[in-house]
């Protein structure tokens, strides 16, 4: 190096004149390169590698897979015999020998069947809080075992511990005004359909209005004539086991409530237990919580594009070779 004060010639080592005592004037950044400085992107006029290239569109294809896989959740297939309602994206497996009931039909059935429909499930049809409903008809007065499924237009956050306390306080506080002593059970977290959910067991009284059918009397008419007619309604309360299960959806969730005697519950625990385990959600959440999802999201989009110029880039300069 030269000084250019006193032209006294000395290693670059020094950033100091030896003999006058000058003081050099660092270097710019754009002036040199160091070692640790990061790779630029090519250019068109440069000459990139082939493995530089099939790199960068190695990474491309894996990151836009990647992507795919983040925005396509997929759950398990449908069961053969799974009734699929269009509308709100779910399906349900269908036990043999229960009628399937929905707000398009129950008119049609309530007229067929009367009384022998529980009068919660015919107000919730014909108020469309209940989407779809499945029933074993049984004689009176036996109570008929029931489920269905509700479907509310709110996504729900991903379940956890915390919130399935504040679940089983909102639901606690529903029941209690429709039902006699009612007494939630169990709390659990389950799996359905891959899907995180929340489980509740409960017990409660149901007073009702039933008729014997298998009873009837002689009534004498005001002409002397005198007819058969069976036992006039009385009240009657039935000791229900109940189970409530919350799933989530893309941008709805769905409540399966299944109900039958108590004394009647182990006899329909398992098919009750193999219709939850076969509901199928066909619209269903994000893989991840919002957070991750827009980090992952950025990141990814990021990449993407980056890998993409540089494929670009690189095969105009493969090009213009």
């Amino acid at each position: 190096m030269t000084c250019p004060k006193c032209g006294n010639e000395q290693p670059e080592v020094f950033s100091q004149c030896q003999k006058c005592r000058y003081i050099f004037p660092r270097q710019s950044a754009n002036s040199s390169t160091s070692a640790n400085s990061p790779v630029s992107l090519p250019s068109a006029e440069s000459k990139p590698s082939l493995s530089a290239f099939f790199g960068a569109l190695t990474g491309l294809i894996a990151l836009s897979a990647a992507f795919w896989w983040l925005h396509t959740p997929e759950g398990l297939p449908l069961a053969d015999d799974s009734y699929t309602n269009e509308k709100h994206h779910f399906a349900m497996s269908v036990p043999n020998g229960w009628m399937i009931l929905t707000p398009d039909n129950y008119q049609e059935m309530f007229q067929k069947l009367g009384d022998k429909l529980p009068k919660s499930l015919q107000d919730g049809l014909s108020q469309r809080r209940i989407e779809a409903g499945f029933i074993k008809i049984l004689q009176e007065p036996e109570f008929s075992p029931s489920m269905n499924v509700v479907v509310m237009d709110t996504e729900v956050p991903e379940l956890d511990e915390s919130q399935m306390e504040e679940a089983s306080r909102v639901l606690s506080a529903q029941f209690r005004r429709v039902l006699d002593s009612y007494k939630l059970e169990k709390t659990e977290l389950v799996t359905v359909d891959e899907l995180t959910s929340m489980h509740f067991s409960s017990r409660a009284g149901l007073r009702l209005k039933v008729a014997d059918s298998q009873t009837s009397y002689v009534q004498t008419l005001p002409s002397g004539r005198t007819r058969t007619v069976g036992t006039p309604e009385h009240w009657r309360t039935f000791d229900l086991k109940m189970t409530q299960t919350l799933v989530p959806g893309k941008k709805r969730a769905y409540i399966i409530t299944c109900t039958s005697e108590a004394q009647q519950y182990e006899e329909y625990k398992r098919t009750f237990e193999k219709s939850i385990g076969s509901f199928r959600v066909l619209q269903r959440p994000a893989r991840f919580g919002p957070i991750v999802m827009g980090g992952l999201q950025g990141g990814m989009l990021a990449s993407i594009a980056y890998f993409l110029y540089f494929v670009i880039v690189s095969m105009i300069a493969f090009i213009k070779r």
